[in-house]
């Protein structure tokens, strides 16, 4: 979440959803040290918890 948040702030968006992350779940396994089935979780689970939206394999923040 700080990653997306880091990189939203760089955009100067607000809006909720208002984001399109320009990472793949890959790239973003590998800025954060993690594997990618972790960050495939995390992504649902905040989806889930309304936090980021799907679209596609897009991610909206």
């Amino acid at each position: 979440m700080s990653l997306m948040d880091y990189f939203k702030e760089c955009a100067h968006q607000q809006e909720r959803y208002s984001y399109e992350v320009p990472l793949t779940r890959q790239q973003i396994a590998n800025l954060t040290g993690l594997c990618v089935e972790t960050v495939i979780r995390t992504v649902k689970k905040m989806e889930q918890e309304e936090l980021v939206k799907i679209n596609g394999r897009h991610i909206m923040y």
